[in-house]
């Protein structure tokens, strides 16, 4: 029966009496609210990231749903706990049939669900040998629903699916949405993270963990589609909330392809029965299914792939050199330089004519594609040898840098961050001895890639590194040709390869570069034949010299 035509048969009936027979036809409980029964006008509004309107396609959904399926997944109850237009729960009446007796959804955009409404209503029209279902609809806010007023039975099989926002806390915040949680600090941060960054958070992650503590300890399968960075979160996470959760499972799709939208996501697989806790995820190819990695818990470490950390574990440690990150001073137009014409210009194009005592090479992530980096593109201005130091002295040493800098410090004014605060005028961070290390060894924080470069001097000046990048520095070419030659080693790069999560916005971090330790990482080496005598000497007596920093363990992502 066409739609048009059911609804044509409603009309003059009381609201009770086509809720009644709607129900007979298609499950949905309350499906009219007033006697108007007909197809509602589109009335969407610009919502795509309020309400995390990546509305999955059908494909997509059925494939999920039969990959459950396939995994002996068969629901008593589906759960959709941002249901959205409804594509997963008429998917999971496609694929699951009989086995699937209730359905609920939850949805705070009232047009979306008069969507829903009428797409299952019509589904229900043209399948009518399907066994018709119990469908509960919910208008409201996921984070003001109580899960425990459903009416599920004891033993029943449950499955949780869907695809929540793919939008952060701060950006609802900012665009004042009621689709927010209640302002907590759910990750119990402390100090300065509770209050900056790291307390932002998907609010993928804040339903997850609603989900998880709604149905601990019943027989539930959750399976949702979100970026693969809440994934980890959630994993990570495990180490200290130890949920009951007895598998997990990740399943790469791409999300270009599927919502037009740059961004590494999955769909997150979780299993919870029984007490047991998990501590690691498998990763698969959505659609290939094929086996990709497994990442996780080792221990006391979080790594990216087991079976490759595994294998060298036994370098794992804390590094004998400080890694540091290079210059950060927030004011580019002014204080990175360019070369023409044997001049210098900033970024506003304008010459500029300092003393060159206070100009130094610059190399940026961008620029370490090399095993050996001799040249630079850009120079910047260093106005102190530590972050202590007085900027006023600039004023009788160096007068015409000064000038300059007085000139534009309206741009210095302007720079954001906490840390300039009752700071020196012209203050930098990422600045000390190590930065006038001759040579260095370096690497990008922003890149793909493993590599170290070795940086040489250039105009017989040591080259500064712009705070996207990491390095150690060296009085000597041949100790800093040794180190290089280490770290570039093929045990070094498949430790590290076992450690970085590509995806996150800083794939190489300082936590990650001083979890190598460099006395093991040189015996190894040199008992496999990879160092000579003389490099593996040369290398043990330098680490001798330097002192054993303290490490506290971080989130690699």
């Amino acid at each position: 029966m066409m739609l048009t035509d059911f609804l044509q048969k409603l009309q003059g009936l009381t609201v009770v009496e086509a809720n009644e027979i709607t129900k007979n036809v298609c499950g949905i409980e309350d499906f009219f609210e007033t006697d108007n029964y007909s197809i509602p006008a589109d009335e969407f509004q610009d919502s795509r990231v309020e309400y995390g309107d990546w509305q999955t396609n059908l494909e997509l959904a059925c494939r999920t749903c039969t990959l459950l399926k396939n995994q002996g997944i068969e629901p008593d109850v589906i759960i959709e706990p941002t249901c959205g237009t409804g594509t997963f729960i008429l998917a999971s009446l496609m694929v699951f049939g009989d086995s699937v007796k209730t359905v609920y959804g939850i949805e705070i955009y009232k047009p979306y669900i008069n969507k829903l409404k009428f797409r299952l209503l019509d589904y229900a029209l043209n399948n009518p040998n399907v066994s018709k279902k119990s469908i509960r609809i919910f208008n409201t806010s996921i984070f003001d629903f109580s899960f425990e007023n459903l009416d599920i039975e004891k033993d029943a099989k449950i499955l949780l699916l869907g695809n929540p926002p793919w939008v952060t806390n701060s950006k609802l915040g900012e665009i004042n949405s009621a689709n927010l949680p209640q302002k907590s600090n759910f990750k119990q941060l402390k100090g300065l993270d509770a209050v900056t960054g790291k307390a932002n958070f998907d609010i993928a992650e804040s339903i997850i963990i609603k989900l998880i503590n709604a149905f601990n300890g019943k027989n539930t399968a959750l399976a949702l589609l979100i970026k693969s960075s809440v994934a980890k979160n959630i994993v990570f996470d495990q180490k200290r909330n130890e949920f009951a959760i007895n598998e997990i499972s990740q399943y790469e799709f791409d999300a270009k392809k599927e919502f037009d939208v740059s961004v590494s996501a999955c769909l997150f697989v979780a299993k919870m029965k029984g007490d047991a806790a998990i501590f690691s995820s498998t990763v698969h190819n959505l659609y290939s299914t094929e086996k990709l990695y497994t990442y996780g818990w080792v221990g006391d470490n979080f790594v990216a792939n087991v079976d490759e950390y595994k294998q060298y574990a036994s370098i794992d440690g804390k590094s004998q050199l400080v890694w540091w990150s290079g210059v950060k001073h927030d004011c580019s137009k002014v204080m990175e330089l360019q070369t023409k014409n044997n001049s210098f210009y900033n970024k506003l194009d304008e010459k500029v004519e300092i003393e060159s005592e206070m100009v130094y090479p610059l190399l940026k992530s961008s620029d370490l594609k090399t095993k050996t980096v001799s040249t630079s593109r850009k120079h910047v201005i260093i106005t102190q040898k530590h972050t202590s130091d007085s900027t006023v002295d600039i004023a009788q040493k160096y007068p015409n840098a000064y000038k300059y800098l007085e000139n534009h410090s309206s741009f210095f004014e302007q720079r954001g961050s906490v840390i300039y605060k009752n700071r020196p005028k012209f203050c930098i961070f990422g600045i000390g001895d190590y930065s006038f290390k001759k040579y260095k060894i370096a690497i990008a924080g922003l890149y793909k890639s493993t590599q170290f470069s070795l940086i040489l001097p250039i105009d017989d000046k040591p080259v500064m590194l712009d705070d996207t990048c990491y390095f150690i520095g060296f009085d000597d070419v041949e100790t800093a040709t040794c180190f290089a030659k280490i770290l570039n080693s093929i045990v070094v790069q498949n430790f590290m390869k076992s450690l970085a999560f590509f995806d996150a916005k800083r794939a190489i971090n300082k936590e990650l570069l001083m979890r190598i330790d460099l006395s093991k990482t040189i015996e190894l080496l040199h008992s496999n034949g990879i160092l000579s005598d003389s490099e593996f000497t040369m290398s043990s007596n330098y680490l001798a010299t330097q002192h054993r920093p303290k490490l506290i363990q971080r989130p690699l992502f």
